[in-house]
């Protein structure tokens, strides 16, 4: 593990979701203030909900913010499990309502025919990101980079330089009912000013721990994030 790993735990969720909340908040306000505009990259996932509640109604040049999926079912915007329809429901409302949206679904059928497309639109994104935050799975997937899709070695090859990558999850367990996904490749994501890592539960701060005393491997993606020297990570956990 290198030394730009912070690990900071919280006594309620309460305080981790205001916390977080602040950290956006200072992240995009820097990149504000030193290039006019910021790239703000958002996981799916019920938990970061309340953040995007209190952040959607924070003060900020959103006409001037891009705001972006890590990842996504290859699902209608409006279905229950998009991601999209999580982001526009809880974050992209109040003063937030005035910011930027890319989607990763397209008119594709299938994520694969999408990929090309997808990368394409990322390309206008603010590079690097100005923000990243993610979620983490109890396989240590984190976007959806899943230990045991079929693409998995290469969204983890650094040398990719695709910004987006098809996933095929179905013989990965945490995946559930939708298997097709889009992510954001391991390079894209390490390509950020800063990631903000959103776990809670004992299960998952096990994972952490396990990944900060890992080597790099496919079999715990989240270890790549702890292996290398350029992207400070901050990770924000509570019970």
């Amino acid at each position: 593990m290198t030394n730009n790993i912070t690990l900071n735990k919280f006594h309620s969720r309460e305080e981790l979701f205001a916390e977080v909340s602040n950290r956006c908040e200072y992240h995009l306000q820097q990149a504000l203030l030193d290039k006019g505009k910021a790239s703000f990259i958002v996981p799916g996932g019920t938990t970061p909900a309340p953040v995007f509640s209190q952040l959607s109604k924070v003060s900020l040049d959103w006409k001037n913010i891009t705001i972006a999926q890590s990842d996504e079912r290859w699902l209608a915007a409006d279905h229950l499990q998009s991601n999209q329809r999580l982001t526009t429901k809880n974050l992209l409302i109040n003063q937030a309502k005035a910011a930027k949206y890319i989607g990763m679904k397209n008119s594709h059928t299938s994520a694969l025919t999408g990929e090309l497309e997808c990368c394409e639109d990322y390309k206008t994104l603010a590079s690097p990101f100005s923000l990243t935050m993610l979620g983490m799975g109890l396989d240590g997937h984190i976007a959806s980079l899943f230990p045991d899709s079929k693409s998995i070695i290469q969204a983890l090859d650094l040398n990719n330089s695709n910004l987006c990558v098809a996933i095929d999850a179905t013989n990965c367990e945490v995946a559930g009912d939708y298997p097709e996904r889009m992510s954001l490749s391991l390079s894209a994501i390490l390509n950020s000013h800063v990631i903000l890592l959103l776990v809670t539960g004992d299960e998952k701060l096990s994972v952490i721990e396990k990944a900060m005393d890992s080597q790099m491997s496919p079999s715990l993606p989240v270890s790549y994030l702890f292996n290398q020297d350029n992207t400070p990570v901050e990770i924000y956990w509570c019970q």
